[in-house]
């Protein structure tokens, strides 16, 4: 069974290091680049970014993923 795709909003965990960033640093996909890639903002514990990363989907592992709501329809 293959892992799911990376979705935005899912937390990641970086599989090799990037830059200043060691593997299993963690961010937040904002934006996918198609299949390959993804915008991901590191950032620290009061929520204030770090920095922005664009990284190839195959550097990256879900943590975890935000829960889907349905909004009310009126």
């Amino acid at each position: 069974m293959s892992p799911e795709p990376v979705k935005v909003l899912d937390v990641v965990e970086l599989t090799a290091a990037s830059g200043r960033w060691p593997r299993g640093t963690e961010g937040t996909v904002l934006e996918l680049f198609g299949t390959e890639a993804a915008l991901v903002e590191i950032s620290d514990e009061r929520g204030h970014t770090l920095e922005e990363l664009e990284l190839p989907i195959s550097a990256l592992r879900t943590v975890s993923r935000p829960p889907q709501q349905q909004l009310p329809v009126r």
